[in-house]
């Protein structure tokens, strides 16, 4: 039915108007009423899946450079992050596939294994198919003989244990007892036992698997970097995360069938365990090449100890909303 009815074209005539604008603007109205919304397969509907792609591998892209640079405990939680956000993505795959890897290289055996195999699930095909297969053919071997079962380890320390016992200062138990430790889950007593060897022996604080599991801190104790103290410095660096990221074009123009803004939505999440003041959000548009259209900052204050606030940010200063390629939201409070 037209947005316009007939008896209202008389009423206005009588007024004066021109009869033919009103003939156009009844069309103009019937037209917008009648057409219909894009489905969701359609280009318009996918574009905001094709800036989520962009967006999750850029973070996919950073945390294999920090790999590269040796920052494993720096690239893990960024990994999972993207992983979390877009596990559709293409994207989601390298970075099934890099979690592979950095877990494998801190020692965590069985996730790495889990995350080749899912990726092979996915993807038995896809670019890194082979090198999956590779690594986790080596994981499987090298697990087995790494990883007995429980009794076999506690049977293994107990052995080591009283070979120290006898030994004490035979470097070679020491080492092997404070590695089985560690893959046992016993992360202090490890730790203490490699800060032992340090003691005894300075040229190893350069070993890498000596500093991927202590650290020693500037009053000159050591401690042991368990996945719960990696996740503790993460958060303490990073006490806030924008979560549940998306992007649409919005305000279609009744005439020109434009869509008049770009609309970027998120939630900010307080993953401390402290009350933080001044919370902000800022997101930025880019066009092609990173040039950047149009930056705003959305005030969210203070959040609570675990609190998620929602924003959202439309914005419209660019010439083509075609040229904008992607978008990027991250989080300030007062220190």
């Amino acid at each position: 039915m037209s947005a316009f009815p007939v008896w209202g074209i008389f009423r206005i005539r009588q007024s004066g108007f021109p009869l033919s604008l009103i003939i156009g603007a009844t069309l103009i109205a019937s037209c917008t009423t009648m057409l219909p919304a894009p489905l969701p397969g359609s280009a318009r509907a996918g574009r905001s899946g094709v800036l989520e792609e962009r967006v999750a591998r850029t973070e996919v892209l950073e945390a294999e450079r920090m790999i590269e640079a040796g920052d494993d405990s720096g690239a893990i939680p960024r990994l999972l992050l993207s992983l979390s956000r877009y596990p559709e993505s293409e994207a989601a795959l390298d970075a099934r596939y890099l979690l592979g890897v950095t877990y494998r290289r801190v020692g965590s055996y069985k996730d790495a294994m889990d995350m080749f195999t899912e990726y092979l699930r996915l993807a038995p095909k896809g670019g890194r198919a082979d090198a999956c297969s590779r690594e986790l053919e080596q994981l499987t071997s090298e697990y087995n003989r790494k990883f007995p079962t429980p009794e076999k380890m506690d049977a293994q320390i107990a052995l080591l244990e009283t070979k120290l016992e006898a030994q004490p200062e035979a470097l070679v138990y020491q080492w092997e007892l404070a590695d089985l430790l560690w893959r046992r889950g016993s992360y202090e007593e490890a730790g203490r036992l490699y800060a032992g060897i340090l003691e005894g022996h300075p040229e190893y604080d350069r070993d890498p698997v000596v500093t991927r599991r202590i650290e020693r801190m500037p009053n000159g104790e050591y401690v042991a970097l368990t996945p719960a103290e990696i996740l503790r410095r993460d958060i303490e660096r990073r006490p806030l995360e924008v979560i549940n990221q998306n992007a649409f074009r919005s305000g279609r123009d009744l005439l020109t069938r434009e869509q008049r803004y770009y609309v970027v939505t998120g939630q900010v999440l307080n993953r401390s365990d402290s009350v933080l003041y001044g919370v902000a959000a800022n997101v930025t548009i880019f066009g092609f090449g990173n040039v950047v259209f149009d930056t705003t900052t959305v005030s969210i204050g203070r959040m609570n100890p675990g609190e998620i606030r929602a924003f959202s940010v439309r914005f419209r200063k660019f010439e083509n909303i075609e040229n904008i390629s992607r978008y990027e939201s991250t989080v300030t409070f007062q220190r």
